[in-house]
């Protein structure tokens, strides 16, 4: 009569296969960094907001969207539990410093809209890229009636202009090849 083990998942093994498993060298697997490269999402990060720093005259500002909600959206999508309010607060803060604008005003706007995102995440990821799309234009749409009631408040003499609700469009319309950028970025990072 044969020796028999059980090992591998429950499969019955002869004794040769057992000395495979006392040979064999376990892997070592750092737990948190497993060849994720986390530093993928700063980077976008910083893109964007160089993106949205970017001088591009009075004609194309009118139509230029806003690169770090599109990036924000799509990272409080795709890892919750890395990006959310805090990364929206201090991405709204940064873009507040950069262009000179009311501290505080873009922060609030940046940060509900991570919340948001966050908030409604798994049901958002079901969706098809144009219903995303859809959903995206609803975000930047609240953040650019936030901003203009802000403005309104503060008595600014751009508030009304429509190249806001323009950029809003083009946001929702370039919404589709954001996703897909970052998504391939994303699954060459190996992040969840």
């Amino acid at each position: 009569m044969a020796f028999r083990s059980y090992c591998c998942y429950g499969r019955q093994n002869r004794l040769c296969h057992s000395t495979y498993h006392q040979n064999r060298t376990p892997r070592v697997v750092r737990i948190g960094y497993a060849g994720k490269r986390w530093w993928v999402i700063a980077l976008s990060f910083f893109f964007a907001l160089c993106f949205s720093v970017m001088a591009l005259g009075p004609m194309w500002a009118l139509w230029a969207p806003d690169w770090v909600s599109l990036v924000l959206i799509y990272w409080c999508l795709a890892v919750p539990m890395r990006v959310g309010v805090g990364v929206g607060w201090t991405m709204g803060l940064l873009l507040d410093v950069a262009t000179f604008g009311l501290i505080g005003r873009l922060a609030l706007t940046k940060a509900l809209i991570a919340y948001i995102a966050q908030r409604f995440a798994l049901r958002l990821r079901a969706f098809p890229v144009w219903q995303q799309a859809c959903a995206v234009f609803l975000l930047l749409g609240m953040e650019a009636l936030i901003i203009t009631l802000l403005a309104l408040m503060m008595g600014e003499s751009d508030a009304g202009r429509p190249g806001r609700w323009v950029a809003v469009l083009i946001g929702a319309v370039l919404w589709p090849v954001i996703f897909i950028a970052l998504r391939r970025m994303r699954r060459w990072a190996r992040l969840p």
